[in-house]
């Protein structure tokens, strides 16, 4: 896997972060990349340790350090013996997770982050915090998200047979293809684009098409014919990426697929409906407020999705461009 030259798991001794391991654990597997295992703890506070004792303090540190080596160290015997052959490095860290994940990421800049998530959303993770959500807002790296099974059962995934990429009509959510084509030439799977434009009721209810209609010469036609332009124009498009995508990057027999419906819920639909499938989506990585306020695609499908979730960080340019881009689609819609 060309874009992944490294696998970093970040684990914090709990069920939820083990979950992570299985799908890790493919990805070696399959590449041949080697991993770093993970695991971080804050200093000891004052109060577990009388501070003017030094040598007390230090040796629950390098006590508690010896714990978290021990702990990798069991998980990378584990991966070991279920046939990873690519070396795993361990990596102990004393201080916040966030920045032990960062740093690792750092001297490695062509690593695959793969992490789970408790899936909590809106403002009970904004005020609790999120480790996977400040890491993905935090690194460059694309991150592989495996979302918490309620049940505590890991998510299996055997192998990637199916790719499964949402696509707005921007050249920021773009930035996922070639993500996509490493995934889909590395595992053999098939790729399936897809694009969520609105539907009639959405055009009945937030346009003012039949005061507006016919004043000054213009034409905006109906909701219905609104919505047919612009399901006309994302399917136009979707072919074009399908195109691309073999042009490009030699990925052939590529599927694409429209609807009217919700993009979040369409995308965990179709996830759920092909077997060992991968989403593989960009993501502004926004965080705290300006997540629960404005709300994610991303961020909805990595809490609901049955499989895992493949994000990648778009660019500020990339984002400029995309917001012009959705302007002048939008715009066609009235020719």
């Amino acid at each position: 896997m060309a874009l992944y030259k490294h696998i970093i798991v970040p684990l914090d001794g709990s069920e939820t972060s083990a979950q992570a391991l299985p799908v890790a654990r493919l990805m070696a597997q399959t590449t041949g990349a080697p991993m770093s295992l993970v695991r971080s703890v804050n200093a000891i506070p004052d109060w577990q340790a009388d501070a003017g004792l030094e040598r007390y303090t230090a040796s629950l540190a390098i006590a508690e350090r010896d714990r978290m080596a021990g702990y990798l160290a069991g998980a990378r015997l584990r991966l070991q013996k279920q046939g990873v052959t690519s070396p795993i490095h361990i990596e102990p860290w004393e201080g916040p997770a966030v920045e032990a994940i960062t740093s690792v990421a750092a001297r490695h800049p062509g690593s695959l982050i793969v992490m789970s998530t408790h899936g909590r959303s809106g403002f009970s993770r904004m005020v609790m915090g999120s480790v996977t959500s400040r890491v993905v807002g935090s690194v460059k790296n694309p991150v592989l998200v495996v979302c918490n099974k309620e049940d505590g059962s890991p998510m299996v995934l055997d192998a990637v047979e199916h790719v499964i990429v949402p696509l707005d009509g921007s050249k920021f959510a773009e930035a996922a293809l070639p993500h996509a084509a490493e995934m889909a030439r590395t595992f053999g799977a098939r790729v399936t684009l897809y694009q969520s434009t609105p539907g009639v009721e959405y055009f009945q209810s937030h346009t003012d098409w039949g005061r507006l209609n016919g004043e000054a010469g213009f034409n905006f036609g109906g909701p219905t014919e609104m919505a047919s332009r612009l399901g006309e124009l994302a399917r136009e498009y979707l072919h074009r990426m399908a195109v691309e995508m073999e042009t490009r990057f030699g990925i052939s027999g590529v599927a694409f697929v429209h609807s009217s419906r919700n993009a979040s819920d369409a995308i965990v639909k179709l996830a759920s409906e092909c077997a060992n499938s991968l989403v593989v989506m960009t993501t502004h990585g926004r965080s705290g407020v300006g997540r629960a306020l404005l709300g994610s695609v991303a961020d909805r499908v990595v809490r609901q999705s049955p499989v895992p979730t493949l994000l990648v960080r778009g660019s500020m340019v990339a984002t400029e461009a995309a917001d012009h881009d959705h302007t002048e689609q939008l715009a066609g819609t009235g020719a």
